[in-house]
């Protein structure tokens, strides 16, 4: 036995170590000739130099076996959930000023990060919804006062065709209905072009001169606000609001996948999870381009299309089931084409 270490044998001692832990732990029943030669491993140092092969492949069979006998659970998972480090980067000392100077594994600090990104998430979720339906409502309400005051215009150019007095009732009664519906039209105009400065204050480029609207009428200033208003809602409905649904339904899907890790010992430090967070993001931003809204088929049709950019977050890899699926067709359709165009030639 010489004393040179092997770094790979040295490391397989650690991790068969935490598993033998585990397996006591659990009640996981083991061999005791499998126990005997990893504990004999680890009190030895260094149980089989480079020429001693038979004691290496005792060891490496052992550890397979004390693997597969706690599998899904890995020494990685075990270090991951149950072995813990002082918090260590940018916001270390705020959080040590803030939660004390704690020790915390790995699984807890990524339930931290994706909790804190849900939270922001829900939280622009829900103020962008909100700034949304706002909108919505404007826009629908302007709607209806624009066709009144339509409709009143039409009235008075009928009275003045008849040629009535200008203090008949009814040329007195549609002026006073004009004038309330004038100050309802400015309500909304107020409203509609407070509601615009909060997404054209993002895009500076494009925002409209208020003294130039200010010299219109509150008619025509209200068509212009709602258009421009419109146009803002559809972009959000579109493509904002689909992005953030889809994030929300990731998270969340994350957030179940790290608890039931760390609850059965299984978690791994990966960035997977940075990735299914993006996927998801792009999920729910992609899903309304393939029609599933109103039209679709079966329990989809009851579903709104922010409800489908939650599932597709939630579920990737549904999404990604049925764009294989749909390649698939498309591939074979070419590929019949083109076996069929073959024999003409």
């Amino acid at each position: 036995m010489t004393s040179h270490r092997d770094p790979v044998l040295a490391g397989a001692i650690g991790e068969a170590r935490l598993l033998l832990a585990y397996a006591a732990e659990n009640g996981i029943a083991l061999d005791p000739a499998l126990v005997a030669t990893i504990v004999g491993a680890q009190l030895s140092g260094d149980p089989a130099s480079a020429d001693d092969v038979d004691a290496q492949a005792r060891f490496w069979l052992a550890f397979a076996a004390v693997a597969r006998a706690v599998h899904p659970v890995s020494a990685d998972s075990i270090a991951a959930t149950m072995t813990r480090h002082e918090r260590r980067g940018f916001a270390a000392g705020l959080l040590d000023r803030l939660l004390g100077n704690k020790p915390t594994s790995h699984a807890e600090r990524s339930i931290y990060r994706f909790s804190l990104l849900s939270f922001v998430v829900l939280v622009c979720l829900l103020a962008t919804q909100m700034y949304w339906v706002i909108g919505a409502r404007l826009e629908a309400q302007s709607g209806q006062l624009i066709g009144q005051a339509e409709a009143l215009s039409g009235q008075m150019l009928n009275l003045r065709k008849a040629r009535l007095a200008d203090d008949a009732p009814e040329v007195l009664q549609l002026e006073a209905a004009g004038e309330q519906l004038d100050l309802e039209l400015a309500i909304r105009v107020d409203a509609l072009d407070r509601w615009n400065d909060v997404w054209q204050a993002l895009l500076p480029g494009i925002r409209r001169d208020h003294d130039d609207a200010a010299a219109a009428s509150p008619f025509t200033t209200l068509r212009k606000a709602r258009l421009e208003a419109g146009l803002a809602k559809e972009c959000i409905e579109l493509y904002l609001l689909p992005l953030l649904y889809g994030l929300l339904g990731s998270c969340l899907h994350v957030l179940r996948s790290l608890s039931a890790g760390i609850e059965r010992r299984t978690h791994v430090p990966s960035r997977l999870y940075q990735v299914r967070i993006y996927t998801g993001g792009l999920a729910g931003l992609v899903v309304g381009w393939f029609g599933l809204g109103g039209e679709a088929a079966g329990s989809l049709a009851s579903l709104t299309p922010f409800a489908l950019a939650f599932l597709a977050g939630y579920s990737v890899e549904v999404l990604f089931a049925f764009m294989d699926r749909l390649v698939a067709v498309f591939a074979g359709r070419r590929d019949a084409a083109g076996s069929e165009a073959g024999p003409r030639r």
